[in-house]
């Protein structure tokens, strides 16, 4: 048989003597002297009379469990007494406040415990001079039942062991947390342990007893739990982090959300082979193209500048190579070969094929091939010199890439050093101090944002920029989606 450990506040509401509230054998009672009188004369007459006392929560509770499982419970009761004494109250405080702790009743919970055969341990919570508003402070309570609990529960690894102030350690299986009596302040404090436990994956559920209709409702916390996981969730989304939105969402009841999530994780990856998007050579190019230009962002609103610039220079050696497939007059097209994609060339006069040659590096593609129309053996039709051409080769080609006001590049210089000896601090802190300088990563001085205005200028002359932005919005809806149904 299982053993579980229930949890819960003594409150007012569970305490029953002579089928009325207890609090009323605590009535009168305007100073500390007069509330422990009071608890002595009750102990006195109700532990030889326990048939007058009743403790109703707990005893649904036990006559629901006790035939599935081992029961252990943990009973947390309230001692405001310091607390009281630190404050101007008057008399009434004593009367109002102080009585309506579980404290005065530990003698008799013991015994009624022990007459009905219930494992009972009591937990003290003493609610210091520092709780600005006792055991009806939220802040105040859930501050003190953190390291009230973490004293005493311990998880190792599969196992929870329980170890109450006196008493031997009880490994249990599963801890049951009631949460319908106490303080709203103290019930919640004590509900928000159990959903961070549950959020740590362990075995942790909820009851409420409803005191309209007597019934135990006994749940997972899995409302409170997700509503506790958005904003993480959001923030991972926020930066595109699917891998860490889909770790949380592991448990997540709608499948189609996480699935959507895996989704996201493998395209902001460029792992397009497992999407299984049946894509054309021409179209996963455009896809890869798309990809960069949507997740670009998150990669510059965090400053991971080498990361950032393998993107969108891989976005601009693509968009340049579909740019002289339009140009090419149809003797150029992708193809692709034992899984990888490469830009195929058709020799016009003699029909031959070869692969678009290596030995025409990036720089020559532009300041050659495109600007002049031809090299030694490739052709396409050029574009004539203006302004916004002239522009983008002074960028792309000719050290015109404003970093900052003593460094000025052009955008593939710093290709070699990233991509082969990965020299992320290459432009790490002059970017980073652009952004200061510029106040935001989006402003139109800043060099990154110039690069990107660059990109979109190079995709709209290869007459790409409708699909492209169809598929980015494509992508930014998959991440709505999530959104909206967390």
């Amino acid at each position: 048989m299982p053993r579980y450990l229930i949890l819960q506040v003594l409150g007012s509401s569970d305490i029953l003597v002579d089928s009325e509230s207890g609090t009323k054998k605590l009535e009168a009672c305007y100073t500390l002297a007069d509330v422990q009188a009071a608890q002595q004369w009750n102990d006195e007459d109700f532990i030889h009379q326990l048939e007058r006392v009743d403790f109703p929560l707990i005893r649904q509770v036990w006559q629901e469990q006790k035939n599935q499982a081992e029961l252990y419970w943990g009973i947390i009761l309230t001692n405001q007494v310091d607390w009281m004494q630190h404050q101007d109250e008057s008399g009434e405080g004593w009367n109002d406040i102080v009585t309506s702790d579980g404290y005065w009743w530990r003698n008799i919970l013991e015994n009624w415990c022990q007459q009905q055969g219930i494992n009972y341990y009591p937990i003290f919570l003493n609610v210091g001079a520092d709780i600005p508003k006792g055991a009806a402070d939220w802040d105040g309570m859930a501050k003190q039942i953190d390291p009230l609990l973490n004293g005493l529960i311990q998880f190792e690894s599969s196992r929870i062991v329980f170890t109450p102030p006196a008493g031997q350690t009880i490994p249990v299986d599963q801890i049951l947390v009631q949460h319908s009596s106490g303080t709203p302040a103290l019930s919640s404090a004590l509900y928000l342990w159990g959903i961070e436990q549950k959020l740590a994956k362990r075995e942790i559920e909820f009851i409420y007893i409803s005191r309209q209709d007597s019934i135990s409702y006994f749940h997972s916390g899995t409302h409170w739990q997700w509503r506790l996981k958005v904003p993480q969730i959001r923030q991972l989304l926020a930066i595109q982090d699917f891998a860490g939105a889909n770790e949380l969402l592991a448990d997540h009841p709608d499948q189609t959300l996480r699935e959507t999530c895996q989704y996201l994780d493998r395209a902001v990856s460029f792992n397009l082979a497992q999407l299984n998007l049946g894509l054309t050579p021409q179209d996963e190019v455009i896809e890869r193209i798309s990809i960069a230009l949507w997740s670009e962002q998150a990669f510059r609103d965090r400053g991971q500048w080498m990361h950032w610039y393998l993107r969108v220079a891989g976005a601009f050696e693509l968009a340049i190579a579909c740019l002289i497939i339009q140009r090419g007059s149809g003797n150029y097209r992708w193809n692709k070969e034992k899984g990888k994609t490469f830009l195929e060339y058709t020799d016009p006069n003699t029909g031959n094929t070869d692969k678009f040659n290596r030995n025409i590096g990036i720089k020559k593609r532009v300041t050659d091939l495109l600007s002049h129309g031809s090299t030694s053996k490739y052709k396409v039709d050029k574009i004539q010199s203006n302004p916004d051409w002239d522009k983008f080769k002074e960028f792309y080609c000719d050290n015109q890439w404003q970093l900052d006001a003593q460094t000025q590049n052009s955008f593939i210089y710093l290709r070699n050093d990233l991509y082969h000896a990965l020299l992320g601090d290459s432009i790490d802190k002059i970017l980073d101090a652009q952004k200061e300088a510029c106040g935001s990563v989006n402003h139109p001085d800043h060099p990154s944002e110039v690069a990107v205005q660059q990109l979109r200028y190079i995709i709209e002359l290869a007459g790409l920029s409708s699909q492209v932005q169809q598929r980015v919005q494509a992508y930014e809806c998959k991440v709505n989606d999530i959104k909206i149904c967390l």
